[in-house]
């Protein structure tokens, strides 16, 4: 279409040049001055002034305008509408002078695209649980959970059978690895990845150590963290965690330095006799005693009879005659390891002489272990001195002990040994080499031998003690033989029901 060229030059000139060209006056031709002559007697009504920013239709008072981007709470739901047509909803809070956000403003306003997390109460109402429930469930300690799994995992690997009949099934064996793996996994985890209490700290430290002494060979690792724990427990004044501590680095030291073992401990002695802590005296030179044994010197014999008499002489002075009978059944037992002479026989046979003397006492008459004990190693004075008469009578006491204890031996092959004396440390650790006992008196705890490989030596001397008439008496004694070679072959499965 030509419209003219003054309409063109009308509209270049113009600022609002396309908005009046574009209007319906203008783009009918008929309407224009060329087309209606009249039209310049009449000339158009004048066009309102273009506005960016429109003001807000008027709204009755207590109402506002939103627009449907701005509803978005799950109680008030929005019904179907095409986008940009305004929703009035009553607000009676909302004063009359408070002005509407216009289209234009909220157009501005940054649009949220990430999806919101919903708050604890909003997910209890989508989920159907009360929101008091959601906020009162406990913390996960995973302190504790950490410890009673490294607790279950190696109590489980313990009860996977005994250690000969695991070495026959590989499969048992791999399994039993990989349970005492993880269970010290989760004790190094608590130890490098939590802030713990000192004395938990100090209790983990000792059974992070002990358990990498009985089941491993990284021996460096188990005297760091008992350094450790040493360091530890000086600085809070834990001494029974601190003498345990003392005591299960003594055995770690000797696996790599018997004599720097030995040397550790006379200085352990010294620190221990000097706080009067006597319960704990006697339980460092009873394991000064058991190494000393394990090296079978002469020197080192020696030793541990100067160990034991000076065991002995402490608890008479103290009234301990508890300790004083186990010291005496000891001191025998060494005398017959060290010779078979006559004069090594009658040591000993004076050695058991003073320990019987003390089984009228009712803290030792109760103690399975020493009553056993005592009659093996006086059937071994018999056996070596080969009396027949008296190794038969001696036979059947040991027999009879060992028939009248089977049911107090325990089977964690713990005895305990009462003290009478204090002076120990004011808090003994429950599990430790010294214990409370139920009436508050301290006591030192013993390992021995299982229950099954005592019933095995018994079944040896008794073999031994009537093999000069196995002839005339049933071939007894190798029945006898047999059944001992049956203990030893079942063991825990048939004696702990394992």
């Amino acid at each position: 279409m030509d419209y003219g060229p003054e309409m063109m030059d009308a509209v270049k000139g113009s600022p609002d040049g396309a908005r009046h060209f574009s209007n319906s006056h203008y783009a009918n031709p008929s309407h224009s001055a060329y087309g209606n002559p009249s039209a310049m007697q009449n000339p158009p009504p004048s066009l309102p002034a273009y506005d960016p920013y429109p003001q807000p239709p008027y709204l009755p008072p207590n109402s506002i305008s939103l627009p449907a981007q701005t509803l978005s709470h799950p109680s008030s739901p929005l019904p179907q509408r095409s986008s940009g047509i305004a929703v009035v909803i009553p607000s009676p809070s909302q004063s009359f002078a408070q002005r509407a956000p216009s289209m234009h403003d909220i157009s501005r306003q940054p649009i949220e695209t990430t999806q919101r997390v919903p708050t604890a109460p909003t997910a209890a109402l989508k989920s159907g649980t009360p929101a008091g429930v959601v906020s009162q469930l406990p913390r996960i300690d995973y302190q504790m959970l950490l410890l009673s799994l490294a607790e279950d995992y190696l109590t489980a690997a313990h009860t996977e059978g005994s250690y000969r009949t695991m070495r026959e099934r590989d499969i048992d064996m791999r399994r039993y690895y990989k349970l005492v793996a993880t269970g010290l996994g989760c004790l190094e985890t608590l130890l490098n990845r939590f802030k713990l209490q000192p004395q938990m700290e100090a209790n983990i430290r000792l059974r992070y150590a002990s358990v990498l002494l009985d089941e491993t060979e990284n021996m460096m690792e188990a005297e760091q963290s008992l350094s450790d724990g040493i360091k530890l427990c000086d600085r809070y004044r834990f001494f029974d965690l601190k003498y345990n501590m003392d005591h299960l680095l003594a055995q770690v030291l000797f696996k790599g330095s018997p004599r720097a073992s030995m040397k550790f401990l006379d200085g352990v002695i010294k620190d221990v006799e000097a706080y009067q802590h006597t319960a704990w005296v006697y339980a460092f030179r009873f394991l000064k005693v058991s190494l000393s044994l394990k090296l079978s010197s002469h020197q080192d014999i020696l030793s541990a009879f100067a160990q034991l008499r000076s065991i002995s002489a402490l608890a008479d002075q103290l009234g301990d005659k508890a300790i004083l009978g186990i010291a005496s059944a000891l001191e025998a037992l060494v005398h017959l390891r060290e010779s078979s002479s006559a004069e090594s026989i009658e040591q000993a046979q004076r050695a058991l002489a003073l320990a019987r003397s003390l089984q009228l006492d009712p803290a030792i008459g109760q103690m399975s272990q020493m009553v056993v004990l005592i009659n093996i190693v006086d059937l071994a004075c018999s056996l070596q001195h080969f009396d027949p008469s008296q190794a038969v009578a001696k036979m059947q006491a040991m027999q009879a002990s060992l028939e009248s204890h089977n049911d107090t031996w325990q089977r964690d092959r713990a005895f305990l040994i009462p003290v009478k004396s204090q002076g120990a440390s004011r808090a003994p650790n429950g599990n430790g080499i010294v214990r409370m006992g139920s009436k508050g008196s301290l006591s030192v705890v013993f390992s021995w031998t299982p229950w099954a490989d005592i019933y095995a030596l018994g079944y040896l001397f008794s073999s031994m003690a009537i093999a000069h008439r196995s002839t005339s008496d049933g071939l007894r004694s190798e029945q006898m033989l047999k059944e001992g070679m049956r203990c030893l072959d079942s063991e825990l499965d048939v004696f702990f029901n394992v």
